[in-house]
């Protein structure tokens, strides 16, 4: 028998036959050890990566889902408010001096304009208002997922390691990056 064959059973089906040739149930057992070792290490590792992904597809849609609607809430309040104050600005200033509500009103703008960009950069606001139409989809969430788990990386001093399952499965997908 050769090495190579002996490596791939496992210990204790491994005898020494008088010929070259293995009997057939030697033979099944070294095709279902293979089989089971392939099954359980393989396919196991890759079903636990989807499921991963998956489930923190559904975290992520599932949290980002109610900040979203908070913040287009929040907008339609700011909104609201700044039409109701435009209207008793109208109706409290002589509208025969131009210049001030003119100037009144370019303050209340600028205001508005300022809580809009505060709301687009530091919130996410995507400038829909539509609480059904969401940035968040399953699909997004997946892509973000899938991002997630492929930049987990190590940190090294000056060399971030990113693996792609883990360094002790696949050390030859290692990437490091090199502070400059």
């Amino acid at each position: 028998m050769s090495q190579r064959r002996g490596q791939s059973m496992p210990p204790y089906v491994y005898e020494a036959n008088s010929g070259n040739e293995r009997n057939r149930c030697t033979a099944a057992l070294c095709m279902s050890w293979k089989f089971f070792t392939c099954l359980l290490s393989h396919i196991t590792l890759v079903t636990l990566v989807v499921s991963y992904c998956i489930l923190g597809a559904f975290t992520f849609e599932h949290l980002e889902a109610a900040n979203e609607i908070s913040v287009k809430r929040s907008i339609e309040y700011i909104r609201g408010n700044l039409t109701e104050d435009i209207w008793k600005t109208t109706s409290g200033i002589a509208v025969l001096h131009p210049e001030n509500w003119t100037m009144t009103m370019e303050f209340k703008l600028l205001e508005f304009e300022r809580e809009l960009l505060e709301a687009m950069k530091a919130r996410g606001w995507d400038g829909n208002e539509d609480e059904k139409q969401m940035q968040w989809t399953f699909a997004g969430a997946l892509f973000y997922s899938i991002i997630v788990i492929t930049t987990i990386g190590q940190w090294n001093g000056n060399t971030l390691q990113i693996f792609s399952i883990s360094r002790d499965c696949s050390p030859s997908f290692t990437i490091e990056f090199h502070k400059i």
